[in-house]
């Protein structure tokens, strides 16, 4: 063998592995197999039941201010680490008895910011534990942008549509628990605090 060939063979032994694929094939690699995995736990919740006092930016109701009691109750000993919400009075209120009760200052991520949530929470270390508080028509988007696909959506709410879909007007009492795994993100859906009735025929939730 010559001494360019054994130098060649010896070169291409002291390259990592994933280097080796592209040498071979002349190929690059695959961004997206370094995209990052979900590590953290990620509870989505949608806001509680909210007033008519502002047609924008309402406060919650008095059943909201019980359903974000009974969301409290079922989490204060979920090894909580964080808690997020839009900028919306509704999601903050929420999540505030559950802030109150394990002493964490929630974080504001506008509604409209998905890539800076989703980084939010893909960035998270394993054993974190981070409760999302967000709308009918984002809760579904995070989940997707984590690789779980939410049942019982419908397409459109209030003359608007998502590519993901809406959770339904009435679906005030659903929890999404989202878990990693080695095939991808997993989802438990729980139900929690009284059941919410259907919304009448043009109703906004």
């Amino acid at each position: 063998m010559s001494t360019s060939r054994r130098q060649f063979l010896a070169a291409t032994a002291a390259l990592p592995l994933t280097s080796l694929p592209a040498l071979a094939g002349g190929q690059e690699p695959n961004p997206a197999a370094a995209t990052p995995r979900l590590q953290a736990t990620v509870i989505l919740v949608r806001h509680t039941e909210k007033a008519k006092n502002d047609p924008r930016d309402p406060d919650l109701s008095e059943a909201g201010r019980e359903r974000a009691a009974a969301f409290a109750q079922m989490f204060a000993a979920a090894g909580v680490t964080a808690l997020v919400h839009s900028e919306f009075k509704r999601t903050r209120d929420t999540l505030a008895p559950l802030a109150e009760q394990l002493d964490l200052t929630s974080e504001t991520i506008p509604a409209r910011d998905m890539d800076g949530l989703i980084a939010r929470l893909q960035g998270a270390k394993a054993r974190e534990v981070i409760v999302v508080a967000g709308h009918s028509n984002t809760i579904p988007a995070i989940a997707a942008r984590l690789g779980v696909t939410l049942r019982d959506l419908t397409e459109t709410s209030m003359n608007t549509r998502v590519a993901e879909g809406h959770l339904p007007h009435d679906a005030y009492d659903r929890v999404h628990v989202l878990t990693p795994g080695s095939g991808g993100a997993r989802a438990l859906e729980l139900r929690y605090g009284a059941p919410t009735p259907a919304a009448k025929d043009g109703e906004e939730h």
